[in-house]
């Protein structure tokens, strides 16, 4: 007899394991029961329109299956877009205190700081992404949305702050923005001081340091050829301009009128005319370049270069510079061309100088920050038939 039991001992041991296991699998299949009940009754509130109850049966899944977090994200980004910010907070939050791998627990933090940025909340969106900064994956979409909020908040002197993890970046529009906020806070701290000659050359000494910091940016040579003018110091004016217009030529019309103040001589000024008019068609240095040669050479010079570009290059700025020289030419016909230069008067009036050339914002004044996209530097004089 203690030899038979000895001998059913392997079998109770098989049949306690094999029951365990069912039961086991029992609890698995009731859960995921549970966790697809609950989904699908989370889904029916959604597509009923019962968004709060929703959400509320949703996050009672993140407790039992943190799995699908990419689910929850795309659901509270949905939220975010259609302006229901407190819905994607709540979200946000329940996945920000699970226990994840620390890349997706960063890009969560970052998620809510966004919702928290779209709903004016600032302090603490900047609180949350000043944690995250110094992320490799992240650092470059951190920063910028430090920025807008830094934009926001007019605290540039908190974006020159991270100017160390803006060098960490490959980012082109981080150095051009963050050259923009360093430059304006430059200018505004000169405001509150008393113009002496240390803070002259102070100022100046800063512009230059940021020309030459951040390449990429126009606003700290222009701001410096600006500043140098008023100083009458025409050789550093003249040298920031021309290095603007050699990279970016498109913004001749706002420039060519400083480089006048600069009394460059007549043969480098010509120089530089006939290259942007032939090489760019720049129609401010078009018509700089027929005032030159009625100057220099003759009026009938002038006319016949400015009819063979207008020609060549149809443009209503100067269609309107032939008519004031044939006015001047043709006194008999002065009232019928001045009648028709009224009229191109007008139609110009009724144009756009400047347009974004990131969102197409268009403009009549000139912007560093397009006040549409909120991209630095991206606003510039328009070309074409009505471009300058």
């Amino acid at each position: 007899m203690p030899e038979l039991l000895f001998l059913l001992l392997p079998v109770a041991a098989a049949y306690g394991w094999f029951m365990g296991r069912n039961s086991l699998k029992h609890k698995e299949l009731k859960g995921r029961a549970n966790v697809t009940r609950n989904l699908s009754s989370g889904l029916n509130f959604l597509l009923t329109d019962q968004e709060d109850k929703a959400i509320e049966q949703l996050l009672e899944l993140l407790d039992i299956e943190a799995a699908t977090i990419d689910t929850y994200l795309a659901l509270a980004n949905l939220f975010r877009r259609k302006g229901d910010w407190d819905k994607a907070i709540r979200i946000h939050e329940k996945l920000h205190h699970l226990k994840l791998p620390k890349l997706q627990a960063q890009q969560i933090q970052f998620e809510l700081a966004k919702d928290y940025y779209s709903a004016g909340l600032y302090d603490r969106a900047e609180h949350l992404l000043q944690q995250i900064v110094s992320s490799e994956p992240l650092r470059e979409a951190v920063l910028k949305q430090l920025f807008s909020i830094f934009m926001a908040t007019h605290e540039l002197n908190k974006a020159v702050a991270l100017a160390s993890e803006v060098e960490k970046t490959n980012s082109k529009s981080l150095r051009i923005a963050l050259a923009n906020m360093h430059t304006q806070t430059l200018q505004h701290e000169l405001l509150q001081q008393q113009l002496t000659e240390a803070v002259v050359l102070q100022h100046q000494d800063a512009l230059a340091a940021l020309a030459t910091q951040y390449p990429q940016a126009v606003r700290p040579r222009f701001e410096l050829a600006k500043f140098t003018l008023q100083q009458h110091d025409v050789v550093t004016a003249k040298e920031a301009l021309l290095g603007i217009i050699k990279q970016k030529p498109q913004w001749s019309a706002d420039l060519l009128p400083l480089l006048i103040q600069c009394h460059m001589e007549a043969d480098e000024w010509y120089q530089l005319l006939s290259g942007l008019a032939d090489k760019q068609h720049n129609v401010s240095a078009i018509l700089l370049l027929t005032e030159w040669l009625a100057e220099h050479r003759s009026a009938q010079v002038a006319e016949q270069y400015l009819l063979n570009t207008v020609r060549q290059h149809p443009n209503i700025r100067l269609f309107q510079k032939l008519l004031q020289l044939r006015q001047q030419e043709s006194p008999q016909a002065a009232d019928v061309l001045s009648s028709v230069e009224e009229l191109v008067n007008a139609y110009l009036a009724s144009k756009v100088l400047y347009s974004c050339r990131s969102c197409g914002f268009k403009t009549r004044q000139p912007y560093w920050l397009c006040p549409s996209c909120q991209q630095w530097e991206t606003v510039e004089p328009i070309s074409g038939v009505d471009g300058r």
